[in-house]
């Protein structure tokens, strides 16, 4: 229920938005105002989460259909509905339909369980089992889903290791590690997505193998210096570590979703050999799953992330807007950051995602910074790319990442831990990220 807090904060954002609607400004055009005073709502109900943020995103597009077609004759209210249609959300979908199946049908646990069972006792194998199981995992599914998943398999060990600070380890580089593991792909995490979309739209396609060359190399160089840090943050006081891994009778189902995950995987890397898009291979999943009934309508109802996906689309249609209304060309005279060196604003725009993301959604900061970044960067595939990569960096505080927040809900960590640990996991990806998109972009 809303409290009457968030109605009075939801109105006096309103009236702020609808003041930057009719604020004066000679070199910016009517459908640019509006196209501010949208941007500035959407800004301020993400930071504030005054309302849910998919509801934001369903706000703004629309808002943006409605307010701008009739100043905007080139421009119909499907210019702005087509980003819920858009390809990249399609992508989004295939792999929700893909890591509900995974989860119905305890995959990723049984993944998690293989992982384990093979890392024998070394404290440090078994953080890496953990980590790296995590971030593959997170590859292909939600973060906050496997991170929930891979917590519940470490929790019965961390208990076990009492006062041993080992235990913080293990807590710590299951969130830490499902957030740079959503790097690597194009549906690991909302903020690929967005950056996507929004350089297609700027001329710049990028195939789901492309950013998998970008993104997977970030991904275990993070991945590994996560597991060094924490080693040497929170060393083990034994030798030992007891483990319990839950067996899982292999059904029909589970060769199902094993054959459809692979052939999905392999058309996705090979889009440049058969030229069939993403989008469509993304159809695969939901086609298979509903028709053979590996999943059901509960499952779609409960394990498909339709808010994010909103959410995204909101992100879409506002960058569309920014184009058409000519508002994004405004932003680049006035912050007269064209001057600056590219690299300097890949690095500037990359901090500002981090510090964003940091303090709300990593998909919002996205959406709100993508579009900006490719308005003002000289080098838009590497201001875009690099907004993106530090937006699932931030980790500092339980708020920054739901991955954060469930390893903080198990009360075995505390601030001062995830905030000490994810200050220099942000200062090392910013270096990291900006030395590898100037290497590979």
């Amino acid at each position: 229920m809303t409290s009457g807090k968030n109605i009075i904060t939801f109105v006096f954002i309103t009236l702020i938005s609808v003041g930057f609607v009719f604020i004066p400004i000679e070199s910016l055009s009517i459908a640019g105002r509006r196209t501010l005073g949208i941007f500035v709502f959407a800004a301020l109900c993400w930071v504030t989460e005054v309302i849910p943020i998919a509801a934001t995103g369903g706000l703004t597009v629309g808002l943006l259909a409605l307010f701008l077609p009739p100043v905007l004759h080139e421009v119909t209210m499907t210019t702005f509905y087509s980003a819920f249609a858009a390809p990249v959300v399609i992508l989004f979908a295939g792999g929700y339909f893909l890591a509900a199946a995974m989860q119905r049908y305890n995959m990723d646990a049984i993944f998690a369980g293989w992982i384990l069972r093979r890392t024998g006792t070394k404290p440090r194998l078994v953080l890496a089992g953990m980590i790296f199981a995590t971030a593959f995992l997170s590859m292909w599914m939600s973060n906050t889903a496997t991170t929930a998943l891979m917590i519940a398999v470490a929790l019965p060990i961390v208990k076990n290791l009492g006062e041993d600070p080992f235990g913080k380890a293990l807590m710590l580089g299951i969130p830490f590690a499902a957030n740079v593991g959503g790097i690597a792909t194009p549906i690991g995490t909302p903020p690929n997505a967005i950056a996507i979309q929004n350089l297609a739209q700027a001329g710049f396609k990028i195939s789901f193998l492309k950013w998998f060359s970008w993104g997977f190399p970030i991904s275990i160089i993070l991945t590994l210096f996560i597991w060094w840090l924490l080693q040497i943050m929170f060393s083990p006081k034994t030798d030992k570590i007891q483990m319990k891994s839950e067996q899982i009778k292999f059904r029909p189902q589970h060769k199902i979703v094993i054959v459809v995950f692979v052939i999905t995987a392999l058309l996705w890397f090979t889009e440049m050999f058969h030229g069939i898009s993403t989008s469509l291979v993304a159809m695969i999943p939901p086609a298979v799953f509903l028709s053979l009934g590996i999943l059901n309508r509960e499952d779609m109802k409960t394990s498909i992330g339709w808010d994010v996906l909103i959410l995204v689309a909101g992100g879409i249609a506002l960058g569309t807007a920014m184009k058409v209304s000519g508002l994004s060309t405004w932003v680049m005279e006035i912050c007269k950051l064209q001057s600056l060196p590219s690299l300097a604003i890949i690095i500037i725009f990359g901090f500002l995602a981090l510090i964003l993301s940091s303090f709300m959604s990593n998909t919002a900061a996205a959406n709100l910074l993508v579009p900006l970044g490719i308005a003002v960067g000289t080098s838009v595939q590497g201001v875009g790319v690099m907004i993106a990569l530090c937006a699932s960096c931030a980790m500092i505080f339980p708020v920054s990442t739901p991955p954060n927040a469930i390893a903080y809900g198990s009360g075995m960590i505390r601030t001062s831990d995830m905030s000490r640990s994810g200050v220099i996991i942000a200062i090392v990806s910013i270096l990291v990220n900006f030395m590898l998109v100037n290497l590979l972009i």
